[in-house]
């Protein structure tokens, strides 16, 4: 066995969550935040991709904590520990500064205890439960105001009982972005964990992170009734350990594919990035996602170009959007995508 295939089988072992159509919901989602000693972390995130120029996308990633992995370590900000340590990139390609943002969770932000208030300092605030939410980023250059209305469909990410949980709600959205009235479709995410701090002391629990090292995380709206998921994440030397996509639609459910997705990075942007702890990275010019089922048949193909639009705080990378053309399920499509992308080789 190749320590590829290993490093998959690993990762499928522990997580509950396998290809195939996803189990509807039977009850509303949670959105708790971090409780107690061992949920030590926890993660909320909006996406929006296909806006409209300027704006090209929306977004929220948030951590509240640290789930100690190598490409989610934000350590450089870290002022009284990493359990109260928060921190959001929220952006379009239209801002120029003020994306990356960071907290003390005690003092800077007010977390309900059921998830139905999230305040981010005086920047950001996630009101509502299931279905409906209300999403306020507040900027100089471009104030956001969303009203998003679950569909029902849920794409789960991850399902390690008592350890890790990470979903990805498909919603309806209407609203205004910087003076744009803007709808479609985006996604409403959580995840909740136990991280090395859960047990350990911070000082050895912050030599503990996962070895992550290539992470990128990608959202198309094919229609205005289909949305893909893509990731690809891969460890030391390259070595693939999570390549999936999701398919799903307002009134289909979600399809995973946990083998069959590709991520081929054809050529990097001659300009590489400077994060503001000083690491030089490198990030993708020109790439291409193809997915093909269980018979071989190609579902998806996109050749994708980023727009250079990045911007930092996902963990230790960017967020941004690329421009794409393709195919979907043999019909042509055509757009602008989210795109998360960190690499700490």
């Amino acid at each position: 066995m190749t320590t590829r295939s290993l490093a998959e089988l690993v990762v499928r072992a522990v997580n509950r969550v396998g290809s195939g159509p996803e189990r509807p919901l039977s009850a509303p989602p949670s959105m708790r935040p971090p409780t107690g000693r061992w949920f030590n972390w926890a993660h909320y995130g909006v996406m929006v991709p296909n806006l409209p120029e300027p704006y090209r996308y929306f977004g929220i990633m948030a951590i509240v904590g640290t789930p100690e992995v190598t490409v989610f370590a934000n350590d450089h900000v870290i002022a009284t520990g990493p359990r109260d340590t928060t921190t959001v990139v929220s952006s379009t390609a239209a801002m120029t500064h003020g994306q990356f943002l960071h907290y003390s969770t005690d003092r800077d932000c007010d977390f309900a205890d059921d998830g139905s208030r999230l305040r981010f300092g005086d920047d950001i605030t996630i009101d509502g439960s299931y279905p409906t939410f209300a999403v306020t980023r507040r900027h100089p250059e471009v104030g956001v105001e969303l009203s998003l209305r679950a569909t029902g469909t849920i794409t789960r990410f991850f399902d390690i009982p008592g350890l890790y949980r990470h979903w990805s709600l498909l919603c309806e959205y209407d609203g205004v972005v910087g003076e744009t009235a803007v709808s479609g479709l985006c996604a409403l995410e959580y995840a909740r964990g136990a991280g090395p701090h859960s047990v350990l002391p911070s000082p050895i629990a912050s030599r503990l992170e996962l070895p992550a090292q290539v992470f990128t995380y990608q959202i198309v709206d094919v229609d205005d009734h289909t949305q893909v998921l893509l990731t690809h994440v891969s460890g030391p030397f390259g070595t693939p350990v999570i390549r999936t996509a999701y398919v799903r639609t307002v009134d289909g459910g979600s399809h995973g594919y946990t083998a069959g997705c590709t991520f081929t990075v054809d050529r990097y942007a001659d300009r590489r990035l400077r994060t503001p702890d000083g690491r030089i990275m490198s990030v993708p010019d020109r790439y291409r996602w193809r997915l093909v089922d269980e018979t071989g048949c190609e579902v998806l193909l996109l050749e994708c170009e980023a727009a250079g639009d990045w911007a930092y705080g996902l963990g230790a990378g960017f967020v941004g959007s690329f421009r794409y053309t393709g195919t979907f399920g043999g019909d042509a499509i055509e757009g602008v995508g989210y795109a998360e992308y960190v690499d700490v080789r």
